[in-house]
């Protein structure tokens, strides 16, 4: 995958994720939105995209509630 490519792809999963954390009807929606930012991190880390990049990526997860909560 190009630099390219996987920027758009982490780009597209980013909004997903934070389009996801907008349902406010579902409970099942930090999970998605927790899959969707560490598939982004695994995109990025692998194309050695921006650590700027990572980072804020890092930052959404860390926002996200406990996986038991």
């Amino acid at each position: 995958m190009s630099d390219d490519e996987a920027s758009r792809r982490v780009r597209q999963l980013l909004l997903s994720g934070d389009n996801t954390l907008k349902n406010r009807d579902d409970p099942g929606r930090f999970g998605r939105a927790r899959e969707r930012f560490e598939r982004a991190r695994r995109v990025a880390g692998d194309a050695g995209l921006d650590e700027g990049l990572l980072e804020i990526i890092d930052r959404r997860l860390a926002a996200l509630p406990a996986e038991d909560a």
